[in-house]
């Protein structure tokens, strides 16, 4: 395999030239930490050289790639004098800067096609087959256009697009489509009933707005990453990101309710600090409970709200939060005595004693097994639920009640892989998943046709100029 590394935009060579079958391969402004991702998933190929041009991140992106594989490169290298027999056993991708995803009525996720500012995953799945289910459900039910906004003909097809579209969702640094000419202004004047959805790091205002940001950045910014006494690594969940979405969702949604009342298109507006803030609880409360303030990280601030180890190595959870169900519990475990000390007499109270509650609670819970205090609990009506492990959750018979498991996929080099299925139950509109993430511009020809009425002929033309 050879790489060569250019900033998108560049001419690799003649285009009249170009070597059929295959297209220029552009791992354009990649960052430092994905160029090592690439590097570890190629780290099973024999790469024969790295051709790096004159742009300073590529280079970088090269050293980086070189580094892993010990191979030199070729910095500077004038990649437009290349002609076609350079390219002869070449293993091109092509990732580019302006990719989007577009349905008739929705512009998917955002970045899920942008390999150096949003999702990855395609480019890795490039490399490990595993990762397609993985791709799949994060982007499946999806349609793909590949689309360069840099050039005049895809700015005015975007154009085009947006004018049809009920929502337009991306993930840019502020500022970024304004840049290319198709910001909220611009669409709005050709579409006064869009919904233009932007997620970003910072939102798009203030001194930090022009940051870029990804799911670990908006934690720590958020101040989640502290209070979840997180010291070392990093979260296991990457929430902030599944957050941001469904939060969007959430307001997409609203501002498609006043639409309808209005007739009014609008912005919406999502910062990713803003909503770990707002779902920072923990330091919400450390502002004015002298309880929150005197407690340690580790510290909880709820009685009788842990999780507690069993006799079989196993862990339940248990909660109690009114009075009746810490009387239950108190008694299903033997020690009805606490239901009247004077110590325990409410929850407010108890908030001071969590520490003895917990090693009377796991007392108990050493001495049975989990799932046997779990029977019991729920007999008794208690909260509780076993710690379910991982390799357990794709034969739970309370999801597979619901329908949460789609096997129906098959993929390569994967014997069996589980899809969730949507998580809302609709009564009139039940929703499913109907494909699986689409190729890299698998769609183009059904949406530039059928919405934009572009023939075969010239959609080869835009091809062949990479515009799409």
């Amino acid at each position: 395999m050879k790489l060569i590394l250019v900033r998108h935009g560049e001419t690799l060579w003649n285009r009249e030239n170009r070597v059929q079958g295959f297209s220029d391969i552009e791992l354009s402004d990649l960052g430092i930490m994905q160029a090592q991702r690439l590097a570890q998933c190629l780290k099973d190929e024999k790469i024969e050289a790295i051709y790096a041009s004159t742009l300073k991140r590529a280079h970088r992106t090269a050293e980086i790639i070189g580094s892993y594989h010990e191979v030199g490169i070729e910095a500077d290298a004038d990649l437009r004098e290349l002609n076609q027999g350079d390219f002869e056993g070449f293993n091109f991708r092509q990732l580019r800067d302006q990719y989007g995803s577009f349905l008739k009525q929705w512009i998917t996720d955002p970045g899920s096609m942008v390999m150096p500012n949003g999702e990855p995953m395609r480019l890795f799945t490039m490399f490990d087959k595993q990762m397609t289910p993985l791709f799949t459900i994060l982007n499946r039910n999806k349609k793909s256009i590949t689309l360069d906004l840099s050039q005049p003909e895809g700015k005015e097809m975007f154009l085009q697009l947006a004018e049809k579209a009920d929502i337009v969702l991306e993930n840019y640094i502020p500022g970024t489509m304004k840049k290319w000419g198709v910001d909220y202004d611009v669409l709005k004047e050709k579409n006064p009933r869009l919904i233009y959805a932007a997620i970003s790091g910072f939102g798009q205002t203030g001194p930090r707005s022009d940051l870029p940001a990804f799911d670990l950045v908006a934690q720590a910014a958020g101040g989640i990453m502290h209070a979840s006494n997180i010291t070392e690594g990093t979260p296991r969940i990457p929430f902030a990101d599944y957050s941001s979405g469904l939060t969007a969702a959430l307001g997409i949604m609203q501002a498609l309710f006043y639409r309808e009342r209005s007739g009014k298109g609008q912005f919406v507006d999502l910062s990713m600090q803003d909503l770990m803030y707002s779902m920072n609880i923990r330091a919400q409360v450390h502002e004015f409970m002298d309880k929150a303030r005197n407690r340690d990280l580790t510290s909880r601030l709820l009685p009788t709200y842990n999780q507690y180890h069993t006799k079989d190595e196993k862990r339940v959870v248990l909660v109690t939060i009114t009075e009746n169900q810490f009387k239950r519990l108190m008694t299903v475990i033997g020690r009805e005595e606490l239901i009247t000390d004077e110590r325990l007499a409410n929850v407010v109270k108890r908030m001071d004693h969590i520490e003895l509650l917990d090693e009377v609670l796991e007392a108990y819970t050493v001495q049975h097994g989990r799932d046997e205090i779990v029977q019991i609990m729920h007999d008794n009506r208690i909260p509780c639920s076993p710690v379910v492990q991982i390799d357990e959750l794709q034969d739970d018979e309370q999801l597979a009640a619901r329908g949460m498991y789609n096997r129906s996929f098959e993929f390569d080099n994967v014997d069996h892989a589980t899809i969730p299925n949507p998580v809302l139950k609709f009564s009139e509109t039940p929703g499913e998943i109907i494909s699986k993430a689409p190729g890299l511009g698998e769609h183009n020809e059904e949406i530039y046709t059928g919405m934009l009425g572009i023939d075969a002929l010239a959609l080869k033309k835009l091809k062949r100029k990479n515009v799409i």
